[in-house]
């Protein structure tokens, strides 16, 4: 059994490691420069589409699917099923641009431009392969994402679908919520 003295320098030796393979592999390397367009790109792109009276909500909405996939990455690449080689930068985990850029952002534009649920699930399906079928293989043949023995790109994409049901019905939830305590404080 390791004590508590021996994971911390395990700790320092991986640093060390995470560091040194940051500045020597990733660092301006095209996958780098590739992180650095997929963090910083979406915002623009997404800005320009927006909604702005709803601006509030929407992103809302992301914070709430940002806040989702952290957790629920953070659980894949613990439990080995995937990881990221690259990192945009040593000290951040390197699913952040995935996590609170391009998912969320993409869930956005689909809660947005879908008002009922028929079309927010064909929306969410859509969602779904866009990432598990086109971006996840597109990451792998980079280098940029590596599958675990044990996940398949068909998992992602029914965890994308179940991840839309559940952040529609819980901010569905709350706007009915809110709007119930409004009505009954007029």
């Amino acid at each position: 059994m390791a004590s508590s003295s021996e994971i911390m320098e395990a700790k320092k030796h991986l640093v060390e490691l995470t560091i040194n393979h940051w500045l020597y592999y990733d660092l301006f390397s095209i996958q780098w420069w590739i992180l650095v367009g997929a963090t910083i790109i979406p915002y623009f792109i997404w800005w320009r589409l927006v909604n702005i009276k709803r601006f509030y909500e929407i992103f809302s909405y992301g914070l709430l699917c940002g806040c989702f996939s952290i957790v629920l990455d953070i659980i894949g690449t613990e439990m080995l099923l995937w990881s990221y080689p690259d990192k945009l930068l040593p000290w951040i985990p390197p699913l952040i641009p995935a996590d609170l850029v391009m998912i969320p952002i993409t869930a956005m534009l689909v809660y947005q431009y879908t008002n009922k649920w028929k079309t927010f699930l064909i929306g969410t399906i859509l969602w779904a392969a866009l990432f598990s079928y086109i971006f996840e293989p597109l990451f792998v043949e980079w280098n940029m994402f590596m599958l675990g023995d044990n996940w398949k790109h068909s998992y992602s994409f029914i965890g994308f679908i179940l991840l839309g049901i559940v952040l529609r019905a819980i901010f569905k939830g709350i706007k009915l919520g809110l709007m119930h305590s409004l009505k009954d404080s007029t």
